[in-house]
This record gives structure tokens, C-alpha cells and sequence, in this order.
């Protein structure tokens, strides 16, 4: 007979005097439903570990000997595929910032929780929650504040929540289990660890019993197997949405809310910078924690982490709300394996029973047909078997080994396929290894086109990574102080960082060098870099910490030491290549100038000849000026002359005279021709050289892109 649970009032919230009452209604309510998740991820979980004594059960297969003990597990490979290759690639929190967000704050928010995440076992913790849901089709991870090491403010940890601790309202449809109604967590902790959790509960729990039998509901928990361990206590975490207020930031003038962190330091900065920024209560619904031990209520009220939506992130494989079948909305993995598998392990038991069944070794003779019937039973180095008088050949035959058919093997063999295949593995896309000959580039081609079947999978498990990367960073923003922050971090937060407006973020997940794969392949990649380039564009300093060897603090200190050597000595070099290149530069400098004053002074020299020519010139008017008066004095003379000698003789004297006058007009314009070429060549000559110390000073510009200024106040 069933037992009888009045109707709850959904307006009451649980406490002490009815806290008994509301977990049971929980539980009976739900229960059904999620039961047949709990079986079908128990023999989910059972098929990965190799034990199918269920579906012996279940398909009413039983073996008269022990062969039911056998089992060969093939589908734990495929799953071990595909959670070694997320392993592999591991991705790591990233924040970005959104709507003109400070850009500073969230690189500050992406090195706090990325050295949070690699200092504890966060990473692990992901994977580990992403193999359960390959394994048992779902499970649950909550981050929280461990007290452990910093009693004050906590550390950051992440738990994992195993198909068979949690009861979940199995009608919630989205993702982030937002629309979810609660969410019953359960597991067993001894006394010392109840009195350790709940200091000022002491009093309450020692009189409480250890009797996980009696207050444990949940029955698929390994506690539940071992009743002789009644040292135990239930602890149960219900988390229930309810009806609450919240304090928000909202401005009439942008007719906008805004979060911010609770008790935030610098929340009159945050307001002066939007003026009518004030503080109200608003509506909303919230999630509240009950903790109960055995039947006691150890706390009740708002989640102590500080924030208000589902403090829960669901790592799924396949889950689909609306199916109608209870036991096929959440599926995993290894639920589409194991079919093949207990056929695969039913008919190579069949096959051994075959094979065992029926005389593999002996002879078949007549009584009396073989004299010597001890070499009958002699193997090795062979023996003659005699046949007796009055027998034949045939009277004495080996018994040839039975075999198992050609057929049944097949089968046994299209079994072992068909688990790659209703996995959706292909082994030859994986490895390349039905092709020796294969190059990495078609390798990779092949394992990507493979992963396609799997992208759905990645990417509700890079999704449920986003959730719990602002998860961790809300827990820190609500509970951790700047000075906290600025010891792992290194620097002082900025003025935004626990503001939720001018640090608006986004989570993304990534792939980073966090495993020793990644690392390695980071190395390589740097080393192709530098080979591409063709000079070193990633020293040996930056590249040794990538790789997985030994004795890394010796060698970096090394190699730094080297690479400051080497750059102090090239630091030299390019020093004396300056000054080598300076100095020749002057040298250049001073020719250009000695070469411009020596075209000066020749053109100096050039102008003095043209005044000496000039002086010449009035030389010659005088002597003409002379000659004249001189000619007028000879006329004189002439005319006494021809009345003293003759009219004939004076006349050939007279051309005498004539033609000598003729002789020196002629040599003056030669002389006066060949000054003025002088003058022109050394004006040609002034013009080339300034031509040539033009060009050296362009030349000089080019080179050091600075103005000649000494040649500028030479000219």
C-alpha cells in the first residue's frame, strides 16, 4: 500500500517543522520520472565499465557455466576517442567586452579566473563532467567557494554532480536549466565532516545517528550498496526558485536596469558617473538553497555564493525535453552502443562454447588396431604408430579439430563493426591507419571531417563551458575583495572591475595552451614561424617552456642569458657601423665643401682677370689716344717730309706704318678672345661643381632623411 502525502502548498517555503514533509512530496512526485534516467544511466555506466549482467537479466540469457563472467569491452574505446581528443583540446575562459565596455576590465577578468582555473582542478573537473555525460548521458557541475585554504574569503572549486546524486525537475527545456524549478543534490558525509561544515549546528548533529538506510532516497549511490558502513549521514542540497526582490541599478533617464556586485567598494563612482543612477527593489524570480542533514534543516535562505539565477551548468550529451518517454530524453553515448556490444560479447562466448563442446585432440581407433598406443599420446619430435596384424589404416584416425563456422565469425566481426558504426567513429578518419603512406595534411582533412558527426556535442559542451565561466566570475565578484584580486593578478583592479555596467562582458571559450599536446604543438608552430620567416622571430627563451622537457629553470636562464649577450653584442656592432658610416659621411661632407671653396676661389680668380681685362682695355684706348696724337705729330712731319723728299717715297713709308698698325689691332682681339673663353670655361666649371655638391646633398637627405645644414650655409 502506497503511502498517503496531503497536497503541498506551493506558497510555503520549507523549514524545520515541515522540511520532512516537503522533501517527501519532492520525492514522490518526481521521482517515477527520474528513475528511469537513473536506470538507464546506471546501465549505461555498467556497459562502460564492462559488466552486462543486467541485460543478461533483462534479455533472459543465462549461460550454464561461468561464461557470463566474460565480457569484452570494445565500446569503451570510441567514448575514450572522443574525450581524449576534448582533452587534448582543452579550451580556456575568455572575456570580451561588450556595448563599450571597459576592454582593460575584461582582460583583468580573463587573467583572474584563467589563473584561478590552472591553479586548481577547474580544467578537470570540465572534462571529467563532459566523460560522465559521454558515459551516462548528463550530469551536473556547480562552482563554489572552498574555505579550506582561505577560511576568510574561500577558494575557487568546481564540483561535479554524478547522474545517480541529483533529482532534477525533468521538464526544463532550456540549456541553462533556467526555467527549471529545483534541483535535489545528495550525497554521504561522515560526522567529523557534518560538525566541520556546520560549526554552530554542533549541538544538533551529535545526537544524530548515522543511517543512510533510513534518509537516503537516492538509491543508485554507491553508499547505498554498503549498509555495514551506518556511520554515514545524508546531507541533501534542495535548491528551489522563488519568488523574491533584488537590489538593482536603474536610471530613469536611459529607462534601464543594471546589476552590480553586492557591497561593492566603489558603488558612489559607479553613480556619479550616471547621474540619476539610484538603488531600487525589484521583483524577480531567485533560487534559494535548503541544506538538510538526516531530517534536520542546517540552513534556509538565498544562495551564499551572492547571485540569484541557477547556480548549476548541465553537461549533457543528448537531451531532448519532448520526448515522451522518460527513459529516452536524456541519452548518452554509450547508449547507441550497447546493443552490438552484448551481441558482440553474446557470440564470442557462443563461438568458445563451440569450440569447446567437442574433441579438438586425439585419435579414434579400434580396441587392439595400434601396438604402441602410449605414442599415441606424444607430441614433439614425432613417433611411429604400428598398426597391429589383421587392422588397416582406417582402423586408426586423428580427430581433426571442429571449427567455428565462417558465418559466426562474420557476425561476431559485423558486431565489433557496428559499435564504431552506431557510434558515429570512423577509425580509418581518425588515425589515417589503413594508409601508411598518408601525409599529416590528409590525416587532419580526415579527422575534421569525422568530428562534423560530433560538432552538435562540442558545442552545447563549449556553451556549457560559457555558463560556468560567468558562474566562477560572478562568485568572485560577489565575494572577493580588490585585494584578494590584485594579489593573483598582479596589478590593482580597475576602478570598473566589480561594476557590472562599464565592465559589460561576454564569455567565450577557446582553444589555449593548456595541456602538454597544445603546448607542444605551440612550440612547433613558433619553430615553422621562424623557418617561414627566415630569422628568428620567436627566441629559444620564449620557445622552451613550451615543450615537456625536464630542467626548464636552468635551461631559460641560460638561454637568456645568451639572448642578452648576443643582443648587447649586435647593440655594439650596429654602434661602430654607425660611427663608421657617420665618419665616412663628414669625410663625403668635407670633399663636397673643399671642392664648392676651390670652384669659389677659381671663380673669384675668373672675376680679377675680367677687371684686369677691363684695365687692359682702357690701356689700349690710351695707347690709341697716344698713337693718334703720335699720328697727328707724324702728319705733321709727313707733309714737311714730302716737300722735302717726294711725293712717292712718303707714300710707301706711309703703308709701312699701316700695315704695322694693322698687326696689332689683330693681336689685341686675339688676346681679348682668349680671355673671354678663360672667363667661360671657369664660369662652367663654377656651375658644374655646384651641380655635383647639389646632388651629394640629395643623395645625403635619402640616406639619413636630414637636411644638409652645412652646406646651405656655405652656399
Amino acid at each position: 500500500m502506497g503511502i498517503y502525502l496531503a497536497p503541498w502548498n506551493n506558497n510555503v517555503e520549507p523549514s524545520q517543522g515541515n522540511v520532512r514533509h516537503w522533501l517527501d512530496n519532492l520525492y514522490s512526485k518526481f521521482q517515477p520520472v527520474e528513475q528511469s534516467r537513473w536506470n538507464q544511466s546506471n546501465i549505461d555506466t555498467m556497459f562502460y565499465a564492462g559488466a552486462q549482467d543486467y541485460v543478461n537479466r533483462y534479455f533472459n540469457t543465462s549461460y550454464q557455466s561461468s561464461a557470463q563472467k566474460f565480457y569484452f569491452n570494445i565500446s569503451q574505446q570510441p567514448i575514450n576517442m572522443v574525450t581524449g581528443y576534448e582533452r587534448q583540446h582543452r579550451k580556456n575562459f575568455s572575456y570580451v567586452p561588450t556595448e563599450g565596455a571597459d576592454p582593460k576590465t575584461t582582460d583583468q577578468y580573463t587573467k583572474l579566473i584563467t589563473s584561478e582555473a590552472n591553479r586548481g582542478d577547474i580544467h578537470e573537473q570540465k572534462s571529467k563532467a563532459k566523460e560522465l555525460a559521454a558515459v551516462a548521458g548528463m550530469c551536473l557541475v556547480q562552482p563554489y567557494l572552498d574555505y579550506k585554504e582561505d577560511a576568510a574569503q574561500g577558494s575557487l572549486k568546481v564540483k561535479v554532480w554524478e547522474y545517480n546524486s541529483f533529482l532534477v525537475d525533468p521538464y526544463f527545456r532550456s540549456p541553462d536549466m533556467s526555467d527549471a524549478n529545483f534541483v535535489w543534490c545528495q550525497e554521504y558525509i561522515s560526522k567529523q565532516e557534518a560538525e566541520d561544515r556546520f560549526e554552530d549546528k554542533i549541538d544538533m548533529i551529535r545526537p544524530m545517528s548515522g543511517a543512510p538506510q533510513r534518509f537516503g532516497s537516492f538509491y543508485f549511490l554507491p553508499e547505498n550498496y554498503t549498509m555495514n558502513r551506518n556511520d554515514l549521514m545524508v546531507i541533501s542540497y534542495v535548491w528551489y526558485k522563488w519568488r523574491g526582490t533584488k537590489k538593482r541599478l536603474y536610471s530613469k533617464t536611459r529607462n534601464q536596469f543594471f546589476d552590480f556586485a553586492q557591497g561593492m567598494e566603489n558603488i558612489d563612482e559607479v553613480l556619479y558617473n550616471i547621474p540619476d543612477m539610484e538603488l531600487v527593489n525589484v521583483k524577480m524570480p531567485i533560487w534559494k538553497l535548503a541544506v538538510v542533514l538526516n531530517d534536520q534543516l542546517m540552513y534556509q535562505g538565498e544562495n551564499p555564493m551572492g547571485f540569484s539565477q541557477c547556480p548549476f551548468v548541465p553537461y549533457f550529451w543528448n537531451y531532448e525535453p519532448h520526448v515522451n518517454q522518460p527513459d529516452l530524453r536524456v541519452r548518452s553515448l554509450m547508449r547507441t552502443m550497447r546493443d552490438p556490444q552484448f551481441l558482440f560479447n553474446h557470440k564470442v562466448i557462443i563461438n568458445n562454447d563451440i569450440t569447446e563442446a567437442t574433441i579438438n585432440a586425439g585419435w579414434k581407433r579400434k580396441v587392439g588396431a595400434v601396438a604402441n598406443e602410449d605414442n599415441l599420446k606424444k607430441s614433439g619430435q614425432g613417433h611411429d604408430i604400428i598398426i597391429n596384424e589383421g587392422y588397416m589404416l582406417e582402423d586408426c584416425e586423428k580427430i581433426v579439430p571442429s571449427g567455428v563456422p565462417e558465418s559466426d565469425l562474420a557476425l561476431a566481426q559485423q558486431m565489433a563493426d557496428l559499435v564504431f558504426k552506431t557510434s558515429g567513429i570512423d577509425l580509418e578518419n581518425w588515425s589515417g591507419q589503413n594508409d601508411k603512406q598518408i601525409s599529416s595534411l590528409t590525416a587532419l582533412i580526415k579527422q575534421a571531417a569525422n568530428l562534423m558527426v560530433f560538432q552538435k556535442y562540442f558545442d552545447q559542451w563549449d556553451y556549457a563551458d560559457k555558463l560556468l565561466g560567468d558562474l566562477l566570475l560572478q562568485i568572485t565578484l560577489n565575494n572577493w575583495n580588490a585585494a584578494k584580486v590584485g594579489l593573483i593578478i598582479g596589478e590593482e583592479p580597475t576602478p570598473h572591475f566589480f561594476s557590472r555596467i562599464f565592465a559589460k562582458y561576454q564569455v567565450i571559450v577557446e582553444e589555449a595552451d593548456l595541456t602538454p599536446t597544445q603546448q607542444n604543438l605551440q612550440a612547433q608552430q613558433m619553430l615553422d614561424i621562424n623557418q617561414t620567416f627566415g630569422r628568428e622571430v620567436f627566441p629559444p627563451s620564449m620557445i622552451i617552456p613550451k615543450l615537456n622537457i625536464t630542467g626548464k629553470g636552468e635551461i631559460i636562464p641560460y638561454l637568456q642569458e645568451q639572448e642578452e649577450k648576443a643582443a648587447a653584442a649586435e647593440s655594439e656592432a650596429m654602434n661602430i657601423e654607425h660611427a663608421f658610416q657617420e665618419a665616412k659621411l663628414k669625410d663625403l661632407m668635407s670633399k663636397a665643401v673643399f671642392n664648392l671653396a676651390s670652384a669659389r676661389e677659381r671663380h673669384g680668380r675668373s672675376e680679377s682677370n675680367i677687371g684686369l681685362f677691363e684695365e687692359r682695355l682702357s690701356m689700349i684706348e690710351k695707347n690709341r689716344a697716344l698713337a693718334t696724337k703720335e699720328k697727328m705729330a707724324a702728319l705733321e712731319q709727313l707733309v714737311e717730309t714730302i716737300a722735302k723728299f717726294g711725293e712717292v717715297e712718303t707714300a710707301l713709308r706711309m703703308q709701312d706704318i699701316n700695315q704695322e698698325e694693322d698687326n696689332q689691332v689683330s693681336i689685341e682681339d686675339r688676346e681679348k678672345i682668349d680671355a673671354k673663353r678663360t672667363s667661360e670655361s671657369n664660369k662652367f666649371v663654377e656651375n658644374l661643381m655646384s651641380g655635383m655638391g647639389a646632388i651629394q646633398g640629395g643623395q645625403q637627405d635619402q640616406g639619413q632623411q636630414q637636411p644638409p645644414q652645412n652646406n646651405e650655409q656655405i652656399m
